[in-house]
């Protein structure tokens, strides 16, 4: 019996050492008011400074207006809109992201996105009843909660609603 103690706390010694020797991923998140959304690692980001957003009248209520960015027009989604229900109180930073199988798009966020180094032993997965579709779990991270947002279904859910 103290020959499988033994072990057995060896086996659990490393099963720490193991994890604490996890490989760290590094993920992108930003903030809408109180909640922090990370980023898929499949979508590319940018940072716009400086862009004048243009009101377009008639617009869908996620629609903030559109930008001029090296000669193209992206439309600007009002996060604040979108996570909130409610305008942006005050003037946000923008992101703009490309997403593989949808034209790219504009995002408002508080803030610039920060970088974070994560790994499987950090993270535990959490899903709440009540969160939007396009948010289909969480994740629980240095005791903050991150939402794990899948912008792609959330850019599908608007196309419908848009094209109706």
């Amino acid at each position: 019996k103290e020959e499988a103690s033994v072990g057995d706390e060896q086996q659990a010694r490393g099963a720490t050492i193991s994890e604490t020797s996890a490989p760290l991923i590094s993920r992108f998140c930003y903030r809408i008011g109180a909640h922090t959304l990370l980023l898929e690692a499949t979508l590319t980001a940018e940072v716009l400074t400086t862009q004048t957003i243009h009101a377009l009248p008639f617009a869908p209520d996620w629609c903030a207006g559109l930008v001029s960015l090296r000669g193209d027009l992206f439309p600007v989604m009002d996060m604040h809109k979108v996570v909130l229900g409610k305008p942006a109180p005050h003037q946000t930073q923008l992101l703009l992201i490309q997403h593989p199988q949808f034209s790219p798009i504009i995002l408002t966020c508080d803030g610039f996105p920060r970088q974070l180094k994560l790994s499987d032993a950090d993270l535990t997965e959490y899903t709440p009843e009540n969160l939007p579709s396009w948010i289909p779990h969480t994740l629980q991270h240095n005791g903050q909660t991150l939402l794990a947002a899948d912008h792609g279904r959330l850019l599908r859910q608007i196309r419908q609603t848009t094209n109706r």
